[in-house]
Formats: C-alpha cells, sequence, structure tokens
C-alpha cells in the first residue's frame, strides 16, 4: 500500500467524488476508533465535560477534541518522517473491536491528577503521593475532603481489552480523620474496603502504597495499557466541577490482534455508528461535603453553561412587566419593545423571535446559561412577536392598544 498522505483537515487531495480515497478512509478509521472508545465509556463520557449539557452534547465534545488529537498526533508523525506504522494501533472499520488510544475523557478546571503506568513489573498504573495519608494525597494534588476521585484503565486480560472504573469520595464524615492511611481507607489486606460510605464504588484487584506512589490495578486484574484518573466536585447549585483528563498508555502492552493504522486504512470499507445511553456514573458523590464554602457555579461551554438539561422558567418579563407564558399565548400593551426569558442550562438553546412570524429572525441582544434577551423591538399594535426556542414556536405575544383593542380600524 503507497504511504498515506494526510494534511491537517483530513480531506483528500484527490480530485472527483470517490469516497474511497486513502484521506477519506483514514478520516472514517480515525472516526471509527473514537465511536467505538466512546461506547465502552459512555457511561462516563456522556457527562464528563465540564459546562457541556449530559448526553448529546457532551457526546458530541468527546468526538470533537478526540477526532481532532487523532488528525493531529497523525499528521504530526508524517510531518516528521515518521511512518504511521508507529501511531496507536487501529482496527479496520468492519471489525467490532474497539481500539485502546490516549482519549481525552474529561475536561474542567479541578486540578488534574496525573496517572503512569509502569511498562515493567506487571504494567500496573500508579499515582504519586508523599506519603500514604489522605491529607498528604488531598495536599499533593490541590483536592479538597468531599472530592470524587474517579480510576479509569484500560487493561488487557487473556488476550481481550476491558475498561474498568473505581470510585472513591473523599469523605470528610469519616470518622478516621484526614489523618487516617489512605491503604486502610481505600483497601485492606484481604481486598476489602472497610469505610461504610456507600457511595464508594471500589472495584480494585490491587491497591498498594510503594515509596512515594500508589499502584492500582482495577476490576478482574490483567496488564494495564491506558490509565487517568478524574476528579469530580459539586458545587452548592448541584452543578459539577470536573478536572482534565487524557488517558496515558502503555504503548507495550497493546495486543497483536491489533493493525496499524495504515493497515487498517487499507482492510476498512464502512462507517460504524453508535448509540446513547443516560446514566451518569460521575455524579455520585452526593452531599458528603466538599471542605469550602466558597464553591462556585461551574463554566464554560456557550455562554457558561453549567451541567445538565435544559429547563425553561413558564414566565417571562415584556416590556418590564412579569407574565404567565405557560398557555402559550399572551398579550401586552404596545408596543412591544423587549422581552426577557430564562431558566437554567440555556446556553445551547437557539432563540429567535419573528414579528407575525414572517420576515427575518430576531436574534437575542444577549444569551447565557440563564436566559435571553430581546431589546430595541417596536412591535406595533395589531401585530404578534413570536418567540421560538431550538427553532420551535413557544409562545406569542399580541400587542395591543391602551383601550385593549388590536390597534387596527374598523370600516
Amino acid at each position: 500500500m503507497a504511504a498515506i498522505q494526510l494534511n491537517i483537515t483530513g480531506t483528500s487531495t484527490r480530485r472527483g467524488k470517490n469516497p474511497k480515497t486513502t484521506a477519506q478512509t483514514l478520516q472514517r478509521v480515525l472516526v471509527k476508533a473514537v465511536g467505538m472508545f466512546y461506547a465502552v465509556l459512555k457511561f462516563l463520557c456522556n457527562h464528563s465535560f465540564e459546562g457541556v449539557s449530559n448526553g448529546y452534547q457532551c457526546m458530541n465534545k468527546f468526538k470533537k477534541v478526540n477526532l481532532k488529537y487523532l488528525r493531529e498526533r497523525a499528521a504530526t508523525l508524517q510531518l516528521s518522517g515518521q511512518s504511521l506504522n508507529q501511531f496507536y494501533q487501529f482496527m479496520p472499520l468492519e471489525s467490532d473491536k474497539w481500539t485502546p488510544f490516549a482519549a481525552i475523557i474529561s475536561q474542567g478546571h479541578l486540578p488534574e491528577v496525573s496517572v503512569g503506568i509502569d511498562a515493567e513489573g506487571g504494567h500496573k498504573a500508579y499515582v504519586n503521593s508523599p506519603s500514604r495519608t489522605y491529607t498528604d494525597f488531598i495536599k499533593a494534588w490541590g483536592l479538597q475532603r468531599g472530592d470524587q476521585v474517579t480510576f479509569v484503565t484500560v487493561q488487557k486480560l487473556n488476550g481481550k481489552y476491558e475498561a474498568a472504573t473505581a470510585r472513591i469520595v473523599l469523605n470528610p464524615r469519616n470518622a478516621d480523620g484526614s489523618g487516617a492511611p489512605m491503604t486502610t481507607e481505600i483497601v485492606n489486606s484481604e481486598g476489602e474496603f472497610p469505610c461504610s460510605n456507600w457511595k464508594n464504588h471500589l472495584n480494585f484487584s490491587s491497591f498498594e502504597f510503594d515509596t512515594d506512589h500508589f499502584n492500582f490495578v482495577l476490576g478482574r486484574g490483567g496488564d494495564v495499557v491506558a490509565a487517568g484518573i478524574i476528579v469530580s466536585r459539586k458545587d452548592k447549585s448541584g452543578g459539577w466541577f470536573r478536572s482534565n483528563c487524557q488517558l496515558v498508555l502503555n504503548e507495550a502492552g497493546l495486543g497483536s490482534d491489533l493493525c496499524s493504522l495504515s493497515k487498517a486504512v487499507e482492510m476498512s470499507y464502512a462507517a460504524y455508528d453508535i448509540d446513547m445511553e443516560s446514566e451518569f456514573y460521575l455524579n455520585n458523590a452526593g452531599t458528603a461535603g466538599t471542605g469550602t464554602t466558597e464553591d462556585s457555579t461551574p463554566s464554560g461551554g456557550s455562554g457558561g453553561v453549567t451541567p445538565g438539561e435544559p429547563s425553561y422558567n413558564t414566565q417571562a418579563v415584556i416590556n418590564s412587566t412579569t407574565q404567565s407564558i405557560a398557555g402559550g399565548t399572551v398579550t401586552a400593551t404596545a408596543p412591544i419593545t423587549s422581552v426577557s426569558v430564562s431558566g437554567s442550562n440555556l446556553g445551547e438553546v437557539t432563540f429567535t423571535a419573528k414579528v407575525d412570524g414572517t420576515g427575518d429572525a430576531i436574534n437575542p441582544t444577549s444569551h447565557d446559561a440563564n436566559g435571553a434577551a430581546f431589546t430595541g423591538l417596536n412591535v406595533e399594535a395589531g401585530h404578534s412577536l413570536m418567540v421560538y426556542r431550538g427553532g420551535t414556536l413557544w409562545f406569542t405575544i399580541t400587542a395591543q392598544s391602551g383601550d385593549g383593542s388590536d390597534g387596527l380600524d374598523q370600516d
């Protein structure tokens, strides 16, 4: 097979509409790799991006940032004269297997916890700590008691790759206090977890302190080929903060059953679709406490949207007067000059308005996660202002003259 020629956008440099050019097939292989990895970790990654709405928006964010990473990684290797055979290994599109790679699985502003993998001596993951106590672990990474620490690994066991997770809440209510040894707080010599906090999800096959770091293997064991840690923190308004986490990869542990990227392109012929579910694994720390009184609402995304689905108030402020819009129609004294709508998680919702439902759409003069406002309007008596959300009519305001009439001349 000829060497793959890739530009930064991943598009073909050939003329014509052949959907199977090398660059286009390469793009589909990368899209498939991202989609398969999302399908494996969607119970985390459909709500792991701070400031992005749970579900569909998080899925799109995961796909966007990881496809960009893979494109740029492939382009960088080629521009430096390296063979794409040295790139991470992939499966052809027709395969139902999934591909471990250094995926970006969360983004946010909380302190990032760095993870390593011991390429020798059992291929365990590890995280550094100056000692084995809660206090030192938290100080080392800028965490707070009450934070939720989620361990994520991909492990090779009996020739197959498995993703595994474990979750620990740094609970300030633990009777042993902040000076308790992490080893006894996490797992004892019998592999059991003695703490009574049910919100922990202990799934360690090993967790041990060694000089200045903790080694861990999750689930059923095996060689760790990718690992990371996500920190989560619930703020007082019910939103969730996250930390950045890109999985570190133990390339030496990847299996020979995977083929090179160029080979995957050669063998590929079809795209791959994924499905969605909506269970939010990371949001389980509850109200155990954050250890601080200085929490603030997470920001990010379009207009500073906080995690969660949009919700809409049933009232709007029309000409500085609050009115119910629950029935879908309302009247106001002409001229209608301003309309404000409100709710929560509205940063990514599209709002527009039209006079009498025709003509050019009117965009909000201001718009954030808490709502949108239309100002500078001049809707005269006898006309209506129709307000849309997400392209669907939400409610209609009919402008009336001061005497309550529609303001139209009667013959």
